[in-house]
């Protein structure tokens, strides 16, 4: 029987390329979106027309997540691997000039989203297969960070925290949880940042470069195999050595 793959923002650059790669494995991926899904459909049914299912789940609502959840399971009975890939716009700027709701909403989508989504599997999922959760953090949860985008780095942080403490609290048996931190990759995300912030972080890089969706997606790829199924409360760097755990 084919793993079922959710990959959570799979709009976005490295949750497309994720889909690809799970996809070309020979995985059913359930992406989930709330926009360009269009464009999304037609991209990934032209690369494989008959594995792909897309749901467009507004993670702000639990009711909309739980709607969501519960079509997989009664469609595919079971959940293999969840890939969540998810960011709020990052506005760049310095504390003073920033909000509580600005934090706010990072932290919803980072860490109240995630903790909605995985709830509901362990409440409706009776599988006996293990599933694997891969989450998408940042570089910045590793040494000293940026200036003027504290709000995106902290909900970071707790989505760590939280991450760590279910590898440490569930049975490793039935669900893991690993973790991918990039540095600055090529995507939409990084839009709002000055263009001179990313010029000088692909100098800075031993590679000359900065990241691209692929060179996420490999890692991601290797923690939904079976070669990974000896690591729980990972958490590994994609960023050309930039910076060292």
């Amino acid at each position: 029987m084919d793993k079922v793959s959710v990959i959570v923002g799979g709009s976005g650059g490295i949750g497309l390329e994720s889909a690809k790669k799970l996809l070309a494995k020979g995985n059913r991926v359930c992406v989930w979106g709330n926009k360009n899904m269009e464009k999304l459909k037609s991209e990934l049914r032209a690369f494989s027309p008959d594995k792909c299912g897309f749901y467009n789940v507004n993670l702000f609502d639990e009711e909309s997540i739980e709607k969501n959840i519960l079509s997989i399971l009664n469609e595919h009975k079971s959940i293999n691997s969840v890939v969540y890939s998810v960011s709020a716009p990052i506005k760049n700027g310095r504390i003073e000039n920033l909000e509580w709701k600005d934090f706010q909403e990072h932290i919803d989508i980072q860490i109240k989203a995630f903790f909605t989504l995985v709830r509901l599997i362990l409440k409706n999922s009776n599988q006996k297969e293990r599933v694997k959760f891969i989450i998408l953090l940042t570089e910045y949860c590793f040494g000293k960070p940026p200036s003027n985008i504290s709000h995106y780095v902290a909900a970071k942080y707790g989505l760590m925290g939280f991450v760590k403490s279910l590898a440490a609290e569930l049975d490793a048996n039935k669900y893991t949880f690993n973790m991918v931190s990039p540095g600055m990759v090529e995507t939409g995300l990084v839009s709002n940042l000055p263009p001179k912030l990313i010029e000088m972080t692909a100098q800075s890089n031993p590679l000359k470069r900065i990241a691209t969706p692929t060179d996420v997606a490999n890692i991601i790829s290797f923690l939904d195999s079976e070669e990974s199924n000896y690591l729980n409360g990972v958490n590994i760097l994609v960023n050309g050595g930039s910076k060292f755990s």
